[in-house]
């Protein structure tokens, strides 16, 4: 049997794409192998070899990454491997690879020559999936799922669910972040068109689409095609063939932001904005509910439960909201026990507080403004941030909260501040609304509370993935 690589790169002259392989055995003997490729145009290239095996150590999985070396054989350049290529093995079975290079960046083209740490497969255990007569297997990876989401398949064939949003195949996670799924293509015999979805893994309902075209295998209903390929690029699946897919990243919508942005004050929120606060909120939102005889919440409803100050979520958590009679306790049990424990796990999300000092280095003010209770606002900032926060505003008797711009304007009007060159900056609706009502430009974060498409929805204009951008 053997094994095939294919992989779409655009290399230099003089420079050529190797696959480093690892066969692995389940009593921890493992083979390494370096394979060069060959290409033709400089920018398709594959190896093929027969399957390795081992009569004394059988092996049971197999993984491998790509890299770049020179003439010299030197190693110029290796896949960073966010997702790990980890696959099950069966030496019986002909295996085909069709990858593209694994990077945050461009993926096809190749940058200034550099090198990275050699991937040392100590611990290969990839997900057991199950091996067919004829086998394609989907993996895809996820980075940006919250908590209590999973990732599924769906295409246009019955084995694939029809576009059926009820008959979705639920995949397999493997490595935090890598989704993986086997399917058996034995009665499918034309096209495969299909695309991943994010469902919630609690209730098993749909949540969304990735965004673009369909994705397509094309699969050859023609017994004659006389080879793997056919002339309309169709591939046949033969007996004992196994095809791994890797789809890349799970695809969101990408929304340019600002080519720079240059402000002379930045009002921030704090909750998912600045600070990762969840499981805190969750710890305390569940004393308080548990102390006073009501069910608990789970992280994801209460992910959605804040935004609009402690009393907002305690009534969206507490059965019959404000007309519970227990409601006021309840609310006080959180406020107390959240005053002593609201930085047990909240830490800044990370480059934050490079970003905060940047900002503070070329000049800038900056603010906070938050619908958390006053206290527990001044408490943090003052804890996490310091000075390089110049005005901390929480919620307090009296101001109306966001979205209204009453406690955005005690910021401007304590930092003597220039409206017409402030931005606001938060991960929610609610800070999409604030900055609206305060008539200033709003930068929505994609790693809060609220996630990129809910924040399209409710008007987010200008999106950014890290707090480095926002600079």
């Amino acid at each position: 049997m053997k094994m095939k690589f294919s992989i779409a790169y655009a290399a230099k002259w003089g420079h050529a794409l190797h696959v480093e392989l690892t066969f692995a055995a389940a009593d921890g003997y493992q083979d390494t192998m370096d394979l060069p490729m060959t290409t033709r145009d400089g920018y398709h290239w594959e190896v093929e070899m027969a399957s390795r095996q081992n009569r004394h150590h059988p092996f049971v999985a197999v993984a491998y990454c790509y890299c770049v070396k020179d003439a010299e054989g030197k190693v110029l350049r290796r896949e960073s491997l966010a997702s790990a290529r980890q696959y099950v093995f069966d030496e019986s079975k002909n295996f085909y690879f069709q990858d593209y290079w694994l990077e945050e960046d461009n993926p096809y083209v190749e940058k200034n020559a550099f090198v990275l740490q050699q991937v040392k497969f100590t611990d290969v255990k990839p997900a057991r999936l199950p091996l067919f007569d004829r086998t394609i297997i989907f993996k895809i990876h996820a980075p940006k799922l919250y908590e209590g989401e999973a990732v599924a398949l769906l295409g246009n064939h019955p084995t694939l669910g029809k576009w059926n949003p009820a008959h979705f195949l639920k995949m397999q996670n493997n490595h935090g972040k890598d989704w993986e799924i086997s399917v058996n293509v034995q009665a499918i015999d034309e096209p495969i068109e299909y695309k991943y979805v994010v469902i919630d893994a609690q209730t098993q309902k749909l949540k969304r689409w990735e965004f673009g075209d369909n994705r397509i295998f094309g699969i050859s209903g023609n017994e004659q095609a006389g080879g793997q390929g056919t002339p309309q690029g169709e591939i046949r699946v033969y007996h004992q063939d196994v095809y791994v897919l890797h789809g890349g990243e799970f695809r969101i919508k990408r929304v340019p932001v600002h080519a720079q942005f240059n402000f002379d004050t930045y009002i921030f929120d704090l909750d998912g904005t600045l600070i990762s606060s969840l499981h805190d909120l969750a710890a305390s939102c569940n004393y308080a509910l548990k102390l006073n005889g009501m069910p608990e919440r789970t992280l994801e409803e209460v992910r959605m439960f804040v935004g609009n100050g402690v009393k907002k979520l305690m009534e969206r958590a507490v059965p019959g909201g404000l007309e519970n009679e227990k409601f006021e306790k309840t609310l006080q049990d959180f406020r107390q026990h959240y005053m002593v424990h609201n930085m047990d796990n909240t830490k800044p999300y990370p480059d934050v507080m490079e970003m905060l000092e940047e900002l503070k280095n070329r000049g800038k003010n900056i603010a906070v403004v938050s619908n958390k209770f006053y206290a527990a606002t001044q408490e943090i900032c003052r804890h996490f941030f310091g000075d390089l926060v110049d005005v901390a505003i929480g919620e307090r008797e009296n101001i109306k909260k966001k979205p209204a711009p009453d406690t955005v304007n005690e910021a401007l009007r304590q930092l003597h501040a220039n409206r017409d060159r402030t931005v606001y900056i938060g991960d929610s609706d609610v800070d999409v609304m604030t900055a609206k009502n305060s008539g200033m430009p709003c930068i929505s974060v994609l790693w809060g509370f609220r996630d990129h498409d809910f924040l399209l929805a409710h008007g987010a204009s200008i999106l950014v993935s890290s707090p480095l951008q926002i600079l």
